[in-house]
């Protein structure tokens, strides 16, 4: 092997690629080293391997809460009305006879079990993140998240009707403990992703919105077989529980990458330089990792941050809790009205619709860490709250039915999903 050929290895610790003093230029797809004046490249992303296993992660993010919302109809049964249903007090009353008090009131409380948490979770995740590597965060995440679905499915054929209320505690505390793990992870994938470049940000995004697609499908092919809704729950959940372990096998395959080494190595690993004009790979390392001032970070992005805060603050505030109520006000009973309507149009169109615009938004030039347009449209999204509330939700007491329209129902479902995909999308890029 000549001198021109040949690779000169050496051991490295915690690489992170920007915080090299003798880097010069820091585009990633042409890095320049000073002391030896050679040109590096990225090794390529054989068969956008690494992209599509952040889309799948992106994904798996999501995917568990869109799942145990499209499920509806078994939550539904396993609340139903029991000849000796005991009262339970801390519940809003109904005096809708079709929805028993746990029915009425399961959706709210699922909402308010997973957003709490959640936002909890995503606070104290500055503060894992300097006591936790991503690595630990992502596989303690996706073991505790699928072991909550092996528990949620082994439910779904266990007669719940002599301990319905322990059941649906059960299930509240699944949630709370499924959206912490969620957290946990989401901080995770997002810490990681950050090292890559906007492409792969993308395709998390995207794939976020992606796996309510998949869980609405899922329930409109169950409901056209005609399977239970229990079975379809089995169903459901068996899926959420295989796609989580195929998540965290893929995820283990991209950390033995070259596309992860190269942008982020927590573990010592060879550097190669070929000293030649010629494509080349290298894995830079160095084993100084970088102070973070986060009172700082915070100051340049807590305008986007609030913007994107209120952007699902207003989407959660009404979806799933609103949506879910709202019942077509044909009055006739059609495969469509009792069946098809709700998993139509408050799950795939809503989410089809947040794709759409996340993958839109990608075509969208902002000035660089801009904050108007997001927090403007984010600001603007308040109105779907009464929008949503003045539909035909079942059961109501006080606000009478506006919105008494199918069609224009779906057209504000569609902008509701379009723009959330969109400011979800815009902000996240405009962080510097």
């Amino acid at each position: 092997m000549d001198d021109q050929d040949q690779l000169v290895f050496a051991d490295t610790v915690n690489n992170r690629l920007f915080g090299l003093p003798e880097v010069l230029d820091k585009n990633v797809d042409d890095i320049i080293v000073n002391e030896c004046d050679t040109v590096l490249t990225k090794p390529p992303d054989r068969y956008h391997f690494g992209f599509i296993i952040f889309y799948i992660l992106g994904t798996c993010l999501l995917l568990p809460w869109y799942f145990f919302m499209t499920a509806n109809d078994y939550w539904m049964y396993k609340l139903r009305n029991l000849p000796n249903e005991t009262q339970v007090i801390f519940l809003l009353p109904n005096d809708n006879h079709d929805h028993s008090r746990l029915q009425a009131n399961f959706t709210s409380f699922l909402t308010i079990a997973a957003s709490v948490p959640s936002s909890l979770m995503l606070l104290l995740n500055t503060y894992l993140a300097k006591k936790m590597s991503i690595h630990f965060r992502m596989i303690s995440s996706l073991m505790l998240m699928l072991i909550l679905f092996t528990i949620t499915t082994i439910l779904v054929n266990l007669d719940s009707d002599s301990w319905q209320i322990l059941f649906f505690m059960i299930t509240l505390g699944t949630v709370i403990f499924l959206n912490i793990g969620s957290s946990i992870m989401q901080g995770a994938v997002f810490n990681l992703v950050s090292f890559f470049d906007s492409s792969y940000m993308t395709a998390t995004v995207c794939g976020q919105a992606l796996g309510g697609i998949v869980a609405a499908l899922a329930q409109i092919l169950a409901l056209w077989w005609g399977a239970s809704s229990v079975h379809s729950a089995f169903v459901y959940f068996l899926f959420a529980d295989i796609f989580i372990l195929i998540s965290l096998v893929l995820y283990t395959f991209l950390v033995k990458t070259n596309i992860y080494k190269y942008y982020v190595q927590d573990i010592p690993a060879s550097v190669w330089i070929r000293r030649s004009s010629s494509t080349q790979y290298a894995l830079l390392g160095n084993e100084q990792t970088p102070t973070v001032n986060t009172y700082a970070v915070l100051k340049k992005i807590w305008k986007l941050g609030l913007s994107t805060f209120y952007n699902f603050l207003v989407t959660m505030s009404v979806y799933p809790a609103v949506t879910v109520l709202i019942t077509s006000v044909n009055k006739e009973h059609t495969a469509w009205t009792d069946t098809y309507f709700l998993p139509v149009i408050a799950y795939l169109l809503f989410s089809t619709c947040d794709f759409l615009g996340r993958v839109m938004s990608n075509f969208i030039k902002l000035p660089i860490n801009s904050i108007w347009p997001s927090a403007i449209l984010s600001a603007l999204r308040t109105i779907f709250i009464p929008l949503m509330m003045l539909c035909n939700a079942k059961p109501r007491y006080y606000l009478p039915v506006l919105i008494n329209n199918d069609q224009l129902y779906a057209v504000i479902m569609s902008v509701f999903g379009f723009t959330n995909g969109i400011v979800s999308n815009i902000t996240m890029a405009s962080i510097p």
